[in-house]
C-alpha cells in the first residue's frame, strides 16, 4: 500500500473568515451578518434565528487531537484555529504534510449551520457571500482546491436553481443540500425544476451529516446528548436516501448523481437488503412506482464518503465499490490529519492495491473531473 500516490479527500472543510459576512453582506442585513463573538467561556458562531455554537468543534481543537486529547468545545478563540482551515497556502502545506494532493470542500460547522437560518431572504444573502469565498479560497489551486457551494432551500426553488448556476460558473464543483427539510419534503413535486437543472448541469448534489433546515447541530445534542445526537444527524443520510430513491427521484433522473458525505458506509448493506425485500413483497401497490429494486438506484446513482469505517469496508462486496470515497475530514478532530496515510493502512489493510486505490484516489478523481 505504500505505493499508493497521493490521496484525494472527498470530505475535507473549511473555517471560514470570522468578519466575511461583516464585509460583504447587503447593507440590509448587516446588523445582523453572521459574526463571531467572543465570550467569557470562548468564541461563538453567532447567526440571526440560530443557537449559538461554540467554534472549538472545528480547526480550533485539531490543535488538542494533535496533543494527544480533545477537551470540550467550550473554551476556545478563533485565533487558535489552524490556519490552514482558511489560508488556501496554508492548506496546501498541511495537503503535502499529509499526503494528500487535491480536496473536495465543504463549508465549516459555520456554514452549514445556514440551513438552519428562518429568514430565507437572509439565508441567501448567507450563502451568496460564502459561494463567493469559497471560489476565491479555491481558485489559488483550482486542481487541488474544489468547492462545493451551499443552496438556499428556505427561498423558492428558482433561488436554488439560480445559485446553483452561478456557483457552476465560479467553479465550484458541486452543490450541497440539507439531510432534513420537514418543511418541503423531497418528494414534493416542487422540487423537479431543481433535479432537472442539476442533472443538466451534471452537477453532484451532496447531503452531509448535520444539517437541517429545522434543528441545528448544538440543539440536537443538547436535546438527545452527544453520541445519541451524532448517531441520530448520520441516521439522517439513511432516511435521506430511502426519501430520495422512494420517491422516484433517481428514476425520473437517471444521470442525476447523489453524495453521501461523512455518513460512513457501515450502514448501507443492511439498509438496501432491508428496502429490497421491502419492495420486493409490496412494489405493485407501492406508490410512486419503482420499476427496479432500490438498491438499483443507490448502486448506480449514489456516492458515498467515509474515514475510518473497517466495517463497512467489510460489506464493499455488496456495495459500488466504484462510488466509495475516502475522506480526511481536515481539520475536524473526528478526521485523520496529520496522519492519513498511517490510518488509510490500517482501515484498508489486507485489500489489494487497486481495490484501494478506486477509494483514495480514483473514484473522486472521476466523479469530480480530476485526473487519476
Amino acid at each position: 500500500m505504500n505505493g499508493v500516490d497521493r490521496y484525494i479527500s472527498a470530505d475535507s472543510h473549511v473555517v471560514e473568515p470570522a468578519d466575511l459576512w461583516q464585509q460583504r453582506m447587503n447593507t440590509r442585513f448587516r446588523d445582523r451578518a453572521p459574526r463571531i463573538v467572543s465570550r467569557p467561556k470562548g468564541d461563538f458562531y453567532i447567526i440571526d434565528g440560530v443557537a449559538p455554537n461554540p467554534l472549538g468543534l472545528e480547526g480550533a481543537m485539531l490543535e488538542q487531537k494533535l496533543a494527544g486529547k480533545v477537551e470540550s468545545p467550550i473554551g476556545h478563540r478563533y485565533h487558535d484555529t489552524r490556519s490552514g482551515a482558511w489560508d488556501p497556502q496554508a492548506r496546501l502545506a498541511d495537503q503535502d504534510l499529509d499526503h494528500v494532493r487535491a480536496e473536495i470542500i465543504y463549508p465549516g460547522f459555520f456554514g452549514l449551520q445556514f440551513f438552519t437560518a428562518p429568514d430565507a431572504e437572509y439565508q441567501r444573502e448567507c450563502i451568496r457571500i460564502y459561494n463567493d469565498w469559497l471560489s476565491e479560497f479555491c481558485a489559488i489551486a483550482p486542481g487541488r482546491l474544489l468547492g462545493v457551494g451551499l443552496l438556499p432551500m428556505k427561498g423558492t426553488i428558482e433561488w436554488a436553481i439560480a445559485e446553483t448556476v452561478r456557483a457552476v460558473k465560479k467553479g465550484l464543483r458541486a452543490v450541497v443540500i440539507p439531510s432534513e427539510v420537514p418543511e418541503r419534503p423531497y418528494a414534493s413535486p416542487e422540487y423537479a425544476p431543481l433535479w432537472a437543472a442539476l442533472q443538466d448541469l451534471d452537477v453532484p448534489v451532496s447531503t452531509h451529516i448535520g444539517t437541517s433546515t429545522k434543528e441545528g447541530l448544538l440543539p440536537k445534542t443538547q436535546r438527545l446528548g452527544v453520541l445519541t445526537g451524532v448517531l441520530d444527524m448520520r441516521f439522517a443520510l439513511a432516511r435521506f436516501t430511502s426519501d430520495i430513491i422512494c420517491a422516484g427521484i433517481p428514476q425520473a433522473y437517471p444521470k442525476l448523481q447523489f453524495v453521501l458525505v461523512e455518513s460512513g458506509i457501515g450502514w448501507i448493506a443492511g439498509t438496501l437488503t432491508f428496502m429490497d425485500h421491502w419492495w420486493a413483497d409490496h412494489r405493485h401497490w407501492m406508490e410512486p412506482t419503482l420499476h427496479e429494486a432500490p438498491s438499483s438506484y443507490f448502486l448506480r446513482q449514489f456516492w458515498v464518503t467515509f474515514e475510518e469505517d473497517r466495517a463497512g469496508l467489510l460489506t464493499r462486496e455488496m456495495l459500488n465499490a466504484d462510488h466509495l470515497m475516502w475522506g480526511a475530514d481536515y481539520p475536524h478532530t473526528e478526521g485523520t490529519f496529520p496522519r492519513s496515510r498511517q490510518q488509510v493502512e490500517k482501515v484498508f489493510a489486507g485489500m489489494s492495491g487497486t481495490e484501494v486505490r478506486k477509494m483514495v484516489i480514483d473514484n473522486a478523481a472521476r466523479l469530480y473531473g480530476l485526473p487519476a
